[in-house]
């Protein structure tokens, strides 16, 4: 079995889930992973455990995020350039700001969120 992280964990079949935003327990009957929405469940498991990049806009406006495996950041459109920096996937989602809203506030309002 894979070592856990601050994020990450196991299950008892060795699937890994986010340990701060774990999916419902019946995640594998779930059309989102276990998670009540589509951005839930891209931005808490594709991009916070999976470690995917990750794109979305809000209100109209493009926002880019590049996953390393010892950071993520908000980067430019081509994904070259952080432009903030955080230690995982969980604390960008708790902390970056978008017009004064924290990310994890404003989760259900983005649009065309995907994982890159």
């Amino acid at each position: 079995m894979k070592e856990e992280t601050s994020v990450v964990g196991y299950d008892s079949d060795g699937y890994p889930f986010n340990k701060k935003y774990p999916p419902s327990k019946d995640r594998l009957r779930s059309e989102y992973g276990g998670y009540e929405t589509w951005n839930r469940w891209i931005l808490f498991y594709d991009f916070a455990v999976q470690g995917y990049d990750l794109y979305f806009k809000y209100k109209g406006k493009e926002y880019h995020f590049l996953s390393e495996p010892d950071y993520v950041a908000y980067c430019d459109d081509h994904y070259s350039k952080d432009l903030q920096r955080f230690p995982d996937g969980n604390v960008l989602i708790e902390q970056f700001e978008i017009d004064g809203k924290k990310l994890i506030d404003i989760i259900d309002e983005l649009e065309d969120v995907e994982p890159m």
